[in-house]
């Protein structure tokens, strides 16, 4: 089954720039920064940044910032930095992208939501929805589909666990949201009025970026 309405993406079989993971063709792009910090406190890339002197940008990698080097110390950054979470949102992330995004799209109560499939064996509760989902074929990954207003992009959880969408779409495809799996950011096409808001939120660290930056990819950068 065809993901319903979605643009397509620029990967040719990799996942290396912005636009393998979102639509080029959208006016705006912006990356969203999952929260870094230590064992005792949250830290914007920001902060952090500003803690160890280093340049934040489109492109910068959170081991750039805190001299991590995955090769020798796999998935354990050096002390006191933790890693952000891989391949998802935090559930105040992924409200506050869905409360701004609701209000830029003419279908709010129709949105679709890939969850990558993989998640439901670690996962019962997905597991059981997915006895009832649509599967799609994406470029990089095979997914459950799922439809919903907007706001049910928060919906993906069984406590502890938290899951934000793989990929998410409004009907009027007025935007897109991707969570690559392993990675550390989320990214999103949309108008310059929507990204313009998602900066404005003050839950979410995000910085404006184009179609053809490279992505973050998590604690295999450089690998």
């Amino acid at each position: 089954m065809a993901a319903r309405g979605i643009a397509t993406v620029d990967g040719g079989g990799r996942i290396d720039h912005v636009a393998t993971l979102v639509p080029a063709a959208y006016p705006a792009h912006a990356r969203i920064l999952h929260r870094g910090g230590t064992q005792s406190v949250d830290l914007r890339w920001a902060d952090i940044a500003a803690r160890t002197g280093k340049q934040l940008d489109a492109e910068t990698t959170y081991q750039e910032l805190i001299d991590w080097n995955p090769l020798a110390r796999p998935h354990q950054p050096p002390d006191p930095w933790i890693e952000p979470e891989r391949g998802s949102l935090r559930p105040d992330e992924c409200a506050a992208v869905a409360e701004v995004l609701a209000r830029h799209t003419a279908s709010p109560d129709v949105c679709w939501f890939c969850v990558w499939e993989g998640y439901g064996s670690a996962w019962t509760v997905l597991n059981r929805l997915s006895e009832h989902a649509h599967r799609v074929v994406l470029e990089h990954r095979n997914c459950l589909l799922f439809r919903g207003p907007v706001s049910a992009a928060t919906a993906f959880r069984s406590e502890p666990w938290f899951q934000s969408p793989t990929l998410w779409w409004p009907q009027d495809r007025a935007w897109v949201v991707a969570s690559e799996l392993d990675i550390y950011s989320t990214y999103v096409a949309a108008s310059p009025d929507a990204v313009r808001a998602l900066i404005d939120h003050p839950v979410l660290e995000i910085v404006a970026c184009t179609p053809e930056q490279d992505i973050d990819h998590g604690p295999y950068a450089g690998t």
